[in-house]
């Protein structure tokens, strides 16, 4: 009996041996972009699931030369950039203190992947129970990771990269006063659309556009609709081919005047993704019709061939 009790003591003792253990997640992210994910206040009221889950409710934030303190019901979260890419943080919930060190790690030239090095204090008993349990040491990494692997969540609008196959394009181009577009876009598509019409030509996509601008006062405007088969050319329709290969398609839904929202997303994308533009992107507006104002709401999505 007495042997039993001093086991039972020492096992008691062992199991409060602190140990550091540690824990790693990878996000398919931009090194860069994942610092500043982890450094700034704002970026983890978009990604910490409990954050922002409370935002409605009264929450604080305090901040000073060596990081930040967040306060909302139940829970706070402290996070300290000690290294440029370490960051000591400190959650808080229900009274208990978890420590955790993170160290961000660039994965190889040009860092579109990065680890992220987890760093806890534990201890035997603490470690014994975990493996009968799920862990949640990782979850504040795993919630980053999934924000930032969406793009959705993390660009504000679906982006795709997709292979698409090659196709005739029939195409109103021509130069028109800018003062002018609007009009002269809704004149083209009308042109475009008789004009397939009269071919018997089926078309196998919703129409598109791009724009470029010639002179302060002037745009180069091109309409088209990609379809079947190629006839001969009249009048300003012309046939244009598109080679297949990786397209960048992100959606957008809203006023066509806010579309530089999308463009601006896409562009960043690319950037991160490391992807190189072929020629200048265009729209395809889904609802098969161009524009007839900035205020119109316009359900299209950004074609940007790339490499």
């Amino acid at each position: 009996m007495k042997k039993a009790v001093i086991v039972l003591f020492l096992l008691i003792i062992i199991g409060f041996i602190p140990f550091q253990q540690h824990s790693s997640v990878l996000i398919k992210s931009n090194y860069f972009d994942v610092c500043q994910q982890l450094n700034s206040p704002d970026n983890w009221k978009r990604w910490q699931t409990d954050i922002h889950n409370q935002l409605d409710k009264a929450h604080t934030v305090k901040t000073d030369t060596t990081g930040f303190l967040i306060n909302i019901p139940g829970r706070a979260f402290s996070v300290k950039n000690t290294d440029g890419n370490k960051f000591n943080v400190m959650i808080s919930s229900n009274h208990i203190d978890h420590h955790y060190y993170y160290t961000v790690m660039p994965g190889a030239l040009p860092y579109s992947n990065t680890t992220i090095l987890i760093d806890f204090k534990t201890n035997v008993g603490r470690w014994l129970l975990s493996q009968f349990t799920v862990s949640d040491n990782t979850v504040v990494i795993q919630q980053l990771k999934a924000f930032m692997e969406d793009a959705r969540l993390y660009y504000g609008f679906n982006i795709n990269q997709k292979n698409v196959a090659e196709s005739y394009i029939a195409v109103k181009k021509e130069i028109i006063p800018a003062k002018n577009k609007y009009p002269e876009m809704v004149k083209a598509a009308t042109e475009l659309h008789s004009f397939i019409a009269q071919n018997n030509i089926e078309a196998t996509q919703a129409l598109s556009g791009a724009y470029y601008t010639q002179k302060a006062d002037s745009l180069q405007i091109m309409i088209g609709i990609p379809v079947n088969r190629q006839v001969n050319s009249t009048g300003c329709i012309t046939f244009m081919h598109m080679p297949g290969g990786k397209m960048l398609v992100g959606d957008y839904t809203g006023k066509y005047s806010d579309r530089q929202k999308i463009y601006n997303a896409m562009e960043k994308y690319l950037q991160d993704h490391n992807l190189l533009k072929q020629i200048a992107p265009f729209e395809r507006y889904l609802d098969n019709k161009v524009p007839s104002g900035d205020k119109d709401i316009v359900n299209m999505q950004v074609n940007y061939p790339v490499l």
